[in-house]
């Protein structure tokens, strides 16, 4: 039987296709954000359902196809108007239909995405649906749409699911799609059949629409090495494979220079000297623009498909942690706990007002504010004093006051080829300051942002107080190390130049 999600996958890479209908095991298995996507799926498609109250529901039963095709045939029969998660099959292609509304022409089909736009992988999923649908032909159809998210959407109090979402009629392109679904479904079923493993060459199709969890099984061995060309700092997917499929893995093999970006020269330079590739002046334009105090200091935020707060707009970076590292002066030294403010606001509440009036109360009133990546904080902060009118002098104030230390690296002013073309302080920091088990993200139970989001998010359905205290502990240790690790970076800088 090929499945709706079978058929999507297949539509990106048959190789993957043949693989996981194969029970061959992920090389790289779904992460954290993986999970909260599929999550938000779920929590978006039960709000989709109030578009069409009172409707009736087909029961998701594994491996038996048959029988949720027979039950949405019985409600068809049996007058109903609005059904969810029908379940259809033609031709041994099974399909369920996230909503389906009878109207006075025929049946509407809906596909609901937790998204706030269409995409193209989208379409195809509403035109396999149609697909089977028209080739059926059970009953009147009259028209298909994708629901998306309605990203100018704020809550006050209830959802209006007719305020919530956008609602996108996509019959066209389902038709026009309809010669390409056939033939992709005609080459699936015989992938299905053949007990060979397809051939295929990498390509864009490896990461996109969806990073692939078969990745290590088709990309070379030295693609994460440090000379790796898809390593090369921001040059397009599609180029890195121009040159690999001309034989150009590695730097060494690069011999036309012309076209390679200042940094990307500067990746080459720094890995044929085995050394970083310092540049004072630019190091020290940057340390020249720092008043003290310093006010080392980082976010940690999380989103939510389906708001839950007043104000809360889909996906909205809500910042519910911080950690601020405040250094007085050039000769201060800081252990990781000296000078140090944190905050993690109530997981059952609005976290808003509360971090608000803590940064306003712990910040300096004067002093440079370093973070990295700035804009990311910026953004935070900006949307902190839209929900706090009566905070909104005292929080732009900040905006104000914020340098972005991840500059001197990204102007050029520090390059090690240990970065391996990403300026993420989790590449930077172990090869600016290496051997410091206390600058070692790894030794922490939460290490990432997407794991710091899960975490909080995971409060909400948490009861037991040792679980809720553990996690916030884990979270504070977390956050801290980012901005002790600026501090430690800044300190560093300071060296190179002294």
């Amino acid at each position: 039987m090929l499945s709706k999600s079978k058929f999507i996958l297949g539509q990106q890479c048959v190789k993957s296709f043949w693989l996981d209908i194969n029970n061959v095991e992920p090389s790289n298995p779904p992460d954290d954000g993986a999970k909260e996507r599929l999550s938000a799926g779920n929590e978006v498609g039960e709000i989709s359902k109030k578009l069409f109250s009172g409707g009736e529901e087909v029961p998701y039963l594994p491996g038996q196809e048959n029988e949720m095709f027979e039950i949405t045939k019985k409600l068809i029969d049996d007058g109903a108007t609005s059904i969810y998660e029908a379940s259809f099959i033609y031709d041994d292609i099974f399909v369920r239909v996230d909503l389906m509304n009878k109207t006075d022409k025929g049946w509407d089909v809906y596909e609901v995405k937790s998204s706030s736009s269409v995409r193209s992988y989208h379409e195809y999923d509403a035109s396999i649906q149609w697909h089977v649908l028209k080739k059926l032909n059970i009953f009147d159809l009259n028209e298909v749409f994708i629901i998306t998210l309605n990203n100018k959407f704020s809550k006050e109090k209830k959802i209006s699911p007719i305020n919530f979402f956008n609602i996108h009629p996509v019959t066209e392109i389902a038709d026009k799609n309809k010669l390409e679904v056939e033939d992709k479904i005609n080459e699936l079923k015989e992938i299905y059949k053949s007990p060979e493993e397809p051939i295929l060459k990498i390509g864009t199709h490896c990461k996109k629409p969806h990073a692939c969890v078969y990745l290590d099984k088709c990309w070379p061995n030295n693609m994460n090495e440090t000379n790796s060309v898809f390593k090369l700092y921001r040059l397009p997917l599609k180029k890195k494979l121009k040159l690999y499929n001309e034989g150009i893995d590695t730097f060494e093999k690069i011999t036309n220079t012309d076209s390679l970006s200042a940094i990307q020269q500067l990746q080459l330079e720094a890995y044929k000297k085995n050394t970083p590739v310092i540049n004072k002046n630019k190091i020290e334009t940057f340390i020249n623009k720092i008043k003290y105090p310093i006010s080392y200091f980082d976010f940690e935020t999380f989103t939510d498909a389906v708001p839950i707060f007043d104000k809360q707009k889909p996906h909205m970076q809500m910042p519910f942690q911080y950690s601020l590292h405040i250094q007085i002066n050039e000769d201060e030294k800081l252990e990781i706990d000296d000078n140090h403010f944190e905050f993690i606001a109530e997981h059952d509440k609005d976290p808003r007002r509360s971090i608000a009036e803590s940064m306003i109360k712990n910040f300096p009133k004067e002093g440079t504010i370093m973070a990295y990546n700035e804009s990311f904080e910026k953004r935070c902060v900006q949307s902190l004093a839209e929900y706090c009118p009566d905070l909104s002098d005292e929080l732009l104030a900040l905006n104000e006051r914020f340098i972005d230390l991840i500059e001197p690296f990204r102007g050029g002013g520090f390059y090690d080829s240990k970065f391996k073309g990403s300026f993420s302080i989790k590449n930077v920091l172990p090869a600016i300051c290496p051997s410091n088990s206390l600058l070692d993200y790894k030794a922490l139970d939460i290490s990432n942002g997407g794991m710091a989001m899960s975490a909080y998010k995971e409060l909400r359905n948490s009861s037991k107080n040792d679980d809720i205290e553990t996690t916030r502990k884990n979270l504070f240790k977390y956050c801290r190390l980012d901005t002790y690790a600026m501090y430690a970076i800044y300190l560093k800088l300071l060296q190179i130049i002294n």
